[in-house]
């Protein structure tokens, strides 16, 4: 009876996942635009690098997010525009890298008390739809192998059943 039990509110966690659960679809959309945008930014192709990099940080990829952050700054394939640097570097520091912070801090601190204003609610609303939770994607790091120094990796998971 004990393991029916189990089984049961196992199977009811599993049903009660958010709408906003992955399918497998969005974790291979997720997987390609990542390795896309990562190779056109490496290779300094920004005009290219841009848009792969905006669905990316929209699927919930940090590493995307903060660098997407700083093509807004640089107006490195788009316009430069602050405002949108400083809601994506909020939304990539959720993870809580100290580099992030650092360079939100900097941006912030360079910002009138009246643009934080401003956009404190799009930040909110930012991490709402494209943080951590919301697009139930989990970040580490790692160290390659026969390497001390710790990666950033982020990965989108397939919720169980879709």
């Amino acid at each position: 009876m004990k393991k029916l039990l189990i089984i049961a509110a196992m199977t009811f966690g599993l049903s009660a996942q958010s709408a906003n659960a992955a399918t497998s679809f969005e974790v291979d959309e997720y997987n390609r635009v990542t390795l896309l945008s990562a190779a056109a930014v490496k290779g300094k192709d920004y005009d290219k690098a841009f848009p792969l990099l905006d669905e990316a940080a929209k699927l919930g990829n940090k590493i995307s997010q903060f660098t997407l952050a700083l093509l807004y700054m640089e107006g490195l394939g788009i316009t430069q525009d602050y405002g949108q640097a400083y809601l994506w570097l909020n939304v990539a520091a959720e993870h809580n890298e100290k580099r992030w912070r650092k360079v939100r801090a900097q941006l912030h601190n360079s910002l009138s008390e009246e643009q934080t204003a401003a956009l404190k609610p799009l930040v909110a609303e930012h991490i709402e739809k494209y943080g951590e939770k919301a697009q139930e994607v989990s970040c580490y790091k790692r160290a390659a192998t026969g390497s001390n120094r710790k990666q950033l990796q982020c990965s989108k998971y397939r919720t169980p059943g879709r």
